[in-house]
């Protein structure tokens, strides 16, 4: 029997597909933050509330064209010596799957003319985004009004399939 079991395993991990693909995004938000000064920190808390397309796509489930609805909850802190923004956020299809995505960025700023560079972390889903995982370079600017533009590039992501 135990001359079985490699054989068994060789053969189950023959089975696991791989689905994974690249794609790029945008979003729009509008930005509800409130700041606040505390023990040589700048506290930022809120939400960004919008809009994510998809510009570009190799496969499914992500399809060029496609409108998103986004939700983020933003955390930022910002020292004299460093700076850390972490948003947990989840975009929503037509279908209502949703796609969950942290992002962090180490530096820049909440303000209008500012933003900076960072990184989404895809962290599963529900229906069609469920197993996925991946990370995506983005480059995020506030603009006035409290209207905020992200351009995600390079997404690059994987999922494993059991048959």
């Amino acid at each position: 029997m135990n001359k079985w079991i490699p054989i068994l395993a060789c053969v189950l991990m023959a089975t696991t597909v791989h689905a994974e693909g690249m794609f790029s995004m945008t979003s729009s938000w509008t930005r509800d933050y409130d700041t606040m000064d505390y023990s040589g920190h700048r506290v930022t808390v809120g939400t960004l509330d919008g809009t994510t397309t998809v510009l570009e796509s190799d496969r499914e489930p992500f399809v060029a064209g496609s409108h998103h609805l986004s939700r983020c909850l933003v955390y930022a802190n910002r020292s004299e010596k460093s700076y850390q923004l972490d948003a947990w956020c989840i975009v929503t299809d037509r279908d209502n799957d949703k796609l969950f995505v942290f992002a962090d960025r180490p530096k820049g700023d909440t303000q209008a003319g500012g933003g900076g560079k960072g990184r989404w972390h895809l962290q599963g889903g529900t229906g069609k985004y469920s197993g996925i995982s991946g990370k995506c370079d983005y480059k995020v600017e506030y603009l006035g009004n409290d209207r905020v533009i992200n351009m995600t590039e390079d997404c690059k992501w994987n999922r494993r399939v059991d048959p």
